[in-house]
């Protein structure tokens, strides 16, 4: 089968390897489709993402949907021929975190596509069983692959207390970002007002559901979020690029008792408005990953209710890996979602 390596930073090749085996508790499946995610980048960039270094030659990517092409012998409710996503992280199920139910922070998750754990972007790939989702026939393959995206959204937006009626604005209109406007619109929100510095992606952020699309460049965006909601400011606020300026943005524009939600990965330590969390008494909450989240993220596709191909921008072979790569690195290209075929 074909596999795309990371030698190391900057240095991206394909070749020929053995299929990977499928143990008992495994399913082997055919991927089909691959999004590039930021952090493909950061490796791609850096060759690194804080502690998890590409020491060997190493397979990132972790937003796939494919087919199932064996099954292991102690697996149940899957079939050769299933169309299937697959949840990434596979967490060891009995540490604290895992025990109450929030296993996406668990600290010994085996994370494919980050090292040591080889990724997606690959012909075949095995998986956990339990990881692993049915998708059906009315969803394609490229929406099941942003599953995992959608998936951030709807942890993010749940988490948030998304509630009918409420204004919510999102900072950052890429993936993430248009995932949240979607399931903040699901959720019941009135309103919705998005912030992107790029025009193409505002764009896009009002065809899949934002009321309002702004430039942060053009002026203090919680002076412009005030005359949208005559003073009342925003119930929610997730923010979605990991920009210093918009973390703290963010709670400048909620209301009191209000709410934001951190979904976007910025830099380790960054600065926000102190006295503006007090007076306010701001609930701020950060987002790491999801916790059974893919499951409705599939319901909510195949009833139709997500517009995911309306921010895919392009697609390439997986032997044209290190184009589309490059394609979704280049701040000169406007670009929305990559995926990789197989």
């Amino acid at each position: 089968m074909k596999a795309a390596f990371l030698r190391k930073a900057g240095d991206l090749f394909v070749q020929e390897v053995p299929r990977p085996a499928c143990a008992a508790e495994e399913l082997l499946v055919n991927v089909k489709e691959i999004g590039v995610c930021g952090s493909d980048l950061h490796y791609f960039n850096d060759g690194r993402i804080g502690d998890h270094v590409v020491t060997v030659p190493h397979t990132l990517g972790h937003e796939a949907s494919g087919v199932v092409v064996q099954v292991g012998e102690r697996t149940a409710g899957f079939a050769v021929g299933d169309r299937v996503t697959m949840e990434p992280g596979v967490p060891c199920l009995s540490c604290e975190s895992c025990r109450e139910g929030r296993y996406n922070l668990c600290p010994d998750v085996r994370f494919t596509g980050a090292p040591p754990y080889q990724g997606m972007f690959r012909e075949f790939v095995s998986h956990d069983a339990r990881f692993v989702y049915h998708v059906p026939d009315s969803v394609s393959f490229t929406e099941a692959a942003l599953a995992e995206p959608l998936a951030v959204a709807h942890n993010a937006v749940r988490k948030g207390g998304v509630r009918p009626g409420d204004t919510v604005l999102v900072t950052g209109a890429g993936p993430i970002g248009f995932s949240c406007i979607e399931m903040a619109r699901i959720a019941g929100a009135a309103r919705i007002i998005a912030s992107e510095p790029l025009a193409f992606r505002r764009g896009v952020a009002l065809k899949v559901g934002a009321d309002y699309a702004l430039d942060p460049a053009a002026g203090p965006l919680s002076q412009m979020v005030h005359e949208i909601t005559g003073g009342r400011m925003c119930d929610c606020v997730l923010e979605a690029s990991g920009a210093d300026d918009a973390i703290a943005d963010a709670v400048r524009c909620i209301r009191k008792g209000g709410r934001v939600v951190y979904v976007g990965m910025g830099k380790a330590t960054v600065g926000i408005p102190h006295a503006e969390v007090l007076k306010k008494e701001a609930t701020l909450l950060g987002i790491y990953r999801y916790v059974n989240d893919f499951r409705p993220v599939i319901e909510l596709l195949a009833a139709g209710r997500l517009d995911v191909e309306a921010w895919v921008s392009h697609r390439f072979p997986l032997a044209r890996i290190a184009e589309a790569i490059g394609t979704a690195n280049d701040p000169a290209v406007d670009k929305l979602k990559v995926m990789v075929t197989t």
